[in-house]
């Protein structure tokens, strides 16, 4: 993303994440390496997705990104994560999908009453970044 038109130099340092299409925008949740609990004390940031050499490995919703413009993604042309990974996502993938809509449209609530940074759910969220495209 941050140097367009040039895929080899952008496929050098990948960002796995699965797509969900939302309120007319495409969100992309990276799978981290290190989720730890995916559910906090203070609500869900996330859905894990272990491996055996990432056990704390997941799906975090706080660091979700907007990317409508599809020229900024590259595909996926090899396999990049455990065939274990990657069914666990396929079979949770409306699981995946509602989890994320009830983060989504918390953090949209606690946007508009300005509550965002305040709220432990929502004050390390990626979503702040993309204000203009939530409140549409």
């Amino acid at each position: 993303m941050l140097d367009t038109g040039n895929t080899d130099k952008q496929s050098k340092r990948t960002h796995l994440c699965v797509m969900i299409e939302q309120n007319e925008n495409k969100f992309y949740i990276p799978l981290r390496n290190n989720l730890g609990a995916d559910v906090r004390k203070f609500g869900r940031i996330g859905h894990a997705v272990p491996s055996m050499k990432r056990e704390k490995a997941g799906l975090d919703y706080r660091y979700a990104l907007i990317v409508n413009d599809e020229s900024y993604i590259e595909l996926q042309k090899e396999k990049k994560i455990p065939r274990s990974q990657y069914q666990k996502i396929k079979a949770d993938y409306e699981t995946i999908q509602m989890e994320f809509a009830v983060y989504l449209n918390g953090f949209v609530k606690a946007l508009k009453k300005g509550r965002n940074e305040k709220e432990p759910l929502y004050k390390e969220s990626s979503l702040i970044n993309f204000s203009k495209e939530l409140m549409n």
